[in-house]
């Protein structure tokens, strides 16, 4: 359940597990845009609220993914209002908290996108220890899957993607040719994700959730890097994220 900077990434792990040992996966996907898209607004949203427990009702939901957005709707007091919820309908459900990227990242450099990789800490004290605080019975995983994008752009940068053009074609007109090319890694000046973002951040979702050994399956490419083995580049961020579930 999130917003448009995590769809793609959610979206992708339906496409991945196919090319894993991993069976039975299924999953459903609530979208609410911006604002909406957190935990807060999902829930005060009649329509998302009630797409989101129509699945819970199920009593099948083994795991629930949210996405944190800010500190105004994305409180440990708005999870909880989710968190409790699935526990009503089943009591070892796992969740797992996601972060995304910021916004307008075409215009800051290197030693910005190293103070935002930072973030993940801050979001692991502030948000994620109280949670697994508040709820010690369950699994809460936190897979910031923002660090796809700001390795992405930090290799871009380093000219490691010869394939890629572009952060974001600054000329609008040209931009919807190289959205359509895949050679671009976001797709607005906001920042919304492009094919390698997406499928580089869901398969650190994939890995966060599995634990799965990416190297067992296929590998993972983009279009215009069909020498980028994506697989590889998860395990490695993979392992920045795993201290944070351990």
């Amino acid at each position: 359940m999130g917003h448009s900077f995590f769809w793609p990434a959610a979206n992708e792990v339906g496409k991945l597990t196919p090319e894993t040992t991993i069976k039975n996966h299924k999953q459903y996907l609530i979208r609410g845009g911006g604002k909406t898209g957190s935990a807060k607004f999902l829930w005060e949203i009649d329509k998302l609220r009630i797409d989101g427990q129509k699945q819970l009702d199920t009593k099948e939901i083994d795991l629930l993914v949210m996405v944190y957005r800010n500190p105004d709707n994305s409180r440990v007091e708005d999870f909880s209002r989710w968190f409790d919820y699935a526990l009503s309908k089943n009591p070892k459900t796992t969740f797992m908290i996601t972060q995304s990227w910021s916004t307008h990242l075409h215009a800051v450099d290197n030693k910005r996108i190293e103070e935002l990789r930072k973030g993940a800490y801050w979001m692991n004290e502030n948000l994620i220890t109280k949670l697994r605080k508040k709820y010690p019975k369950n699994k809460i995983l936190f897979c910031p899957h923002m660090l796809a994008t700001y390795e992405l752009i930090t290799r871009f940068k380093k000219g490691e993607l010869s394939g890629i053009k572009h952060i974001l074609n600054m000329d609008a007109v040209a931009r919807k040719v190289s959205r359509k090319n895949g050679d671009q890694l976001l797709n607005d000046p906001l920042g919304h994700p492009g094919e390698l973002v997406a499928k580089l951040g869901g398969l650190l979702m994939l890995k966060t959730i599995y634990d799965y050994d990416l190297s067992k399956s296929k590998p993972i490419r983009a279009r215009n890097l069909p020498g980028v083995d994506l697989n590889k580049i998860a395990e490695t961020l993979s392992k920045e994220i795993e201290p944070f579930n351990r």
